[in-house]
């Protein structure tokens, strides 16, 4: 699947914990290693965030980060908060609040399989 806003498209992975909640990763799979690539040397891409929308009763709440590179203005992320929610689209119309941080990479932690 892909997630699109304007001039810019990157790919997506879903993944469900059941019916009322879903994960959602946005990435750019020409970075992703085939199987037969995954041996010695190996750059693990995180990609651009996650966003988590859980049904909770009549309510729903929505977290998640996404990189600050990326997703540089608000209605970017908000509309990558509407591509999450049409999803589920039993998630329409509920209260639903949020807070989706975005964040700037600052370093990292890593085993890339040579040491």
């Amino acid at each position: 699947m892909k997630f699109t806003f304007n001039n810019f498209t990157c790919d997506v992975e879903i993944f469900n914990k059941d019916k009322d909640d879903v994960v959602v990763r946005f990435y750019d799979k020409t970075k992703e290693q085939k199987e037969e690539e995954i041996i010695d040397l190996v750059i693990v891409d995180p990609g651009h965030g996650y966003l988590c929308l859980k049904i909770k009763g009549e309510g729903a709440l929505l977290s998640g980060f996404l990189d600050e590179g990326i997703f540089v203005t608000d209605d970017m992320v908000e509309a990558a908060i509407d591509y999450i929610e049409d999803l589920l689209p039993h998630a329409k119309n509920r209260y639903m609040p949020y807070h989706v941080a975005r964040f700037k990479k600052s370093s990292y932690v890593e085993y890339n399989g040579e040491y």
